[in-house]
């Protein structure tokens, strides 16, 4: 009988949805998915931001695992990667920057590249008829960059666009003078998000609105009440029809645990802890041939897509990816449109 597997996973302390959400996947994969008969897992967390608390509580579990899962920030992931070559562990993350990586090959990071998800929401938009968008994204650089790719998607697809930040002052004018068939919010932060959203749908009633992947969360949905009623969300998941098995497996872990809106984050959890069980229990728990078995091009099923790695690929994302379009519409998401 094969020794069980074990792995770490790792967070940052924070009240951040998106690692606390990744973090829940993970975990549920263990106990509920295809790494429970893999693997046992630890769980660890450090102070959010500082490398040398990641450090320490790395090299404090050093011989005691093959492999392990951030939820971690680009920072965070970079310098784990780093220290899972120099402990030789397996490390997975869902970062889709290809700075994680730099040539690590202990590091494999499964986000979905922005480029990929920005071609295939402009053709989703485009196949459902779209002509004319507004495009209002925060000012961090990762949202800037979002909303860069976005639109130079939808001009490939003869969208016109007009993009803004929501920290420019007459962003509120130039919408109402373009008047949009369509208007598309890039945010991450749901309280930074709301104000915008319920202007939006105020100024601009008979336009679409369609929100980022980031804020299709229950809590968002719920702050809108009765103003999210036919919001479009950029979505990861087949929501009014059975997937895979282990689509179904994920969807009913998440069900114990009473999440009723499974996230994207929540399906990258899962998928990094399945791969870093299947990798490792491939190469009998030894990184380097876990990491030869992930390089070698096998195409592995997730629920959040497809992955086929190789030595120069370590995100795994090929084609258009998983990406679709959903609509809240009397109290639940309904597929709209896929890619």
């Amino acid at each position: 009988m094969q020794k069980r597997l074990r792995l770490l996973l790792i967070r940052p302390e924070s009240s951040d949805p998106s690692p606390l959400d990744q973090a829940q996947g993970a975990r549920l994969a263990v106990m509920y998915g295809p790494a429970r008969e893999l693997a046992d897992f630890a769980e660890d967390s450090f102070e959010r931001g500082n490398l040398e608390s990641l450090e320490r509580k790395l090299h404090g579990r050093g011989g005691q695992v093959c492999g392990v899962v951030g939820t971690t920030s680009v920072p965070e992931a970079t310098r784990l990667g780093q220290l899972a070559r120099s402990l030789n562990l397996l490390c997975l993350v869902a970062n889709n920057n290809p700075s994680v990586c730099r040539g690590n090959r202990h590091v494999f990071h499964i986000g979905l590249p922005s480029r990929q998800t920005a071609v295939a929401v402009a053709q989703a938009l485009r196949g459902v008829g779209y002509t004319r968008v507004f495009l209002l994204h925060d000012e961090t650089e990762f949202q800037a960059r979002v909303a860069s790719n976005m639109v130079t998607a939808l001009e490939k697809n003869d969208i016109r666009v007009i993009s803004q930040s929501g920290s420019e002052p007459a962003w509120p004018d130039e919408m109402r003078r373009w008047k949009p068939e369509l208007s598309y919010l890039i945010y991450s932060d749901e309280k930074r998000a709301l104000p915008m959203v319920q202007f939006v749908r105020s100024a601009e009633p008979n336009s679409a609105l369609l929100l980022g992947r980031s804020l299709l969360r229950s809590s968002f949905i719920g702050s809108l009440g009765a103003a999210a009623e036919d919001v479009l969300f950029v979505d990861l998941f087949h929501r009014d029809k059975q997937g895979s098995a282990q689509m179904v497996e994920f969807a009913n872990a998440l069900f114990q645990e009473r999440v009723d809106c499974p996230t994207a984050n929540h399906g990258f959890g899962w998928d990094a802890m399945t791969l870093c069980a299947v990798a490792l229990t491939k190469g009998d728990g030894a990184p380097s041939d876990a990491i030869a078995y992930l390089e070698s091009g096998v195409p592995l099923e997730g629920v959040t897509g497809q992955f086929r790695f190789s030595r120069e690929n370590h995100n795994g994302r090929e084609g258009p990816g998983p990406t679709r379009i959903s609509r809240w519409h009397n109290g639940r998401l309904e597929g709209v449109s896929r890619v």
